[in-house]
């Protein structure tokens, strides 16, 4: 098991890059990322990572500072996706049928203190360089446990103004590029409450709240967002199998105004329950499988894809479990009776399995997330480890996080 407390260049480098914020009170970025531009692709085309901050706005700074100081071109991270805040709904016995518009609920606001954690990230990354962009996570959970119990069962004209009160909010904050959405299970296996809630947050971000070109009640579209903005969706490659009624609609959501994306999912690859570790022989053609499944059923619908890869631990891939006193779940072995395996053994397989695709190259691959920077991942009491991502694995990921090499903007029949 690879030691998790050795010093490395990263973690070296991120105190160095620390002593250096401290004293100038601007971050460092490398040369490559600070000289590039976004050029005509929308979404952009970016290297992210996931932040969970955990006490003041910005907390990871510093991380990502350091990790950009040591990346090689096209490794460097150009995208945050920092924690916005949760959407929520309060309908009669959580029936979505019964719902009122007032029953629905955004909290990107001041006091739910997501544009603070905006613009933490903005202030040190963004502002200094135009290939830098911000996209917060909204998250919700629409199972029976969630805060989005009858979501889907929203109709299209409460769904649609649910993404209105969602728009209003993220446009009037000038550094939000983008908005990643983390609503699960994410499902649009017919046209339910999540499907027209992202086809109006589409044509709200386009600048086209109803129909005309000019109808932009929320300012999406300005002078330092032209295209609006964009968005992604976080799942996995069966929400796009060929053929079905979900895969048509995805490709509605995402591409019928040309700013979604789908990020998809090269961690939590099992069905077992939360706390089973998944071997890394079973991960390893699990990542395959799914990768070559995104990067092939995206193209066939011609939507924009991107991969979220576990540089952390996850509940399926970790080095350590340990369960709670109140714990639900168990942590469970592999079938090898292994009780955890190394991270960095699991990125390596994220990364092999996303250059086996060749997506790389091709014009269509936003680029690849690390899952994640944040100080805990748990779930029903039980805690996972390690987290955040730990020096050797930034190490490696330095010099092998794959980007996007092909900066065009892929042609399909209608442009996309």
């Amino acid at each position: 098991m690879a030691d998790l407390h050795r010093p490395s260049r990263l973690s070296r480098a991120l105190a160095v890059a620390a002593a250096a914020a401290t004293a100038t009170g601007v971050s460092v970025l490398p040369p490559a990322a600070a000289s590039a531009t976004h050029g005509d692709a929308f979404p952009p085309k970016a290297n992210s990572a996931w932040v969970y901050d955990s006490a003041e706005p910005g907390t990871w700074v510093d991380a990502i500072t350091a990790y950009n100081a040591v990346a090689g071109a096209g490794h460097a991270l150009n995208q945050v996706y920092s924690y916005g805040t949760d959407m929520e709904m309060y309908c009669p016995d959580n029936d979505g049928t019964r719902c009122a518009a007032d029953d629905l609920y955004s909290f990107y606001t001041e006091a739910g203190g997501g544009p603070a954690r905006t613009a933490a990230y903005h202030d040190a990354f963004a502002a200094t360089s135009d290939s830098f962009t911000i996209s917060p996570i909204i998250d919700g959970r629409t199972d029976a446990n969630g805060y989005l119990q009858g979501f889907n069962e929203l109709s299209p004209s409460l769904a649609a103004g649910f993404a209105d009160k969602v728009a209003a909010q993220v446009c009037a904050d000038p550094h939000v590029d983008g908005i990643q959405f983390d609503l699960e299970p994410f499902d649009v296996s017919t046209k339910n409450g999540q499907y027209y809630f992202y086809l109006q947050l589409a044509k709200n971000f386009a600048g086209r709240h109803t129909s005309g070109t000019a109808d932009d009640p929320y300012g999406c579209v300005d002078a330092d967002h032209p295209q609006g903005r964009f968005y992604s969706v976080f799942t996995f490659a069966a929400a796009i199998r060929p053929g079905t009624e979900s895969a048509a609609n995805v490709r509605d959501i995402l591409a019928t105004y040309r700013n979604g994306y789908l990020m998809d999912s090269l961690y939590d690859l099992s069905d077992a329950p939360a706390g089973t570790l998944n071997s890394l022989v079973n991960y390893t053609s699990a990542a395959r499988r799914e990768a070559g499944n995104a990067k092939q059923w995206a193209n066939r619908l011609h939507i924009r894809y991107g991969f979220g890869i576990p540089a952390s631990a996850s509940a399926h891939e970790f080095t350590t479990c340990t369960a709670g006193p109140n714990a639900i779940d168990n942590c469970e072995p592999d079938a090898t009776g292994a009780t955890g395996h190394p991270m960095l053994s699991y990125t390596r397989a994220a990364v092999a399995a996303i250059r086996a695709t060749g997506a790389v190259h091709d014009p269509r691959y936003i680029g690849t997330a690390i899952w994640d920077f944040g100080d805990d991942v748990s779930w029903n009491g039980l805690s996972f480890a390690p987290v955040p991502a730990s020096g050797d694995v930034l190490d490696y990921l330095a010099t092998s996080l794959p980007g996007s090499q092909n900066p065009g903007v892929a042609q399909g029949p209608n442009g996309d």
